[in-house]
């Protein structure tokens, strides 16, 4: 079973050396430009579009295929 300290340190990787700020993350908000992250209006945003708010929101509604990709990236 992976456990979930593996899965953290995984997040904290990606989001370096933002850790603490994962919105400010280049690779993040390019993965997120390029999962297609959407605004109210159905309009794609760009990575320098993306707000923490986008950012926590986008979070909350992907929770699940986060928390599978963590697991998968953790195995590595």
């Amino acid at each position: 079973m992976i456990s979930f300290f593996r899965m953290v340190s995984v997040a904290f990787a990606l989001a370096w050396p933002y850790p603490f700020t994962p919105w400010r993350s280049p690779l993040l908000r390019w993965r997120m430009e390029t999962y297609g992250v959407r605004d109210s209006d159905g309009r794609l945003l760009t990575a320098s579009e993306l707000t923490p708010a986008r950012f926590f929101r986008f979070t909350v509604r992907h929770r699940r295929e986060l928390v599978a990709f963590l697991r998968w990236a953790s195995r590595l």
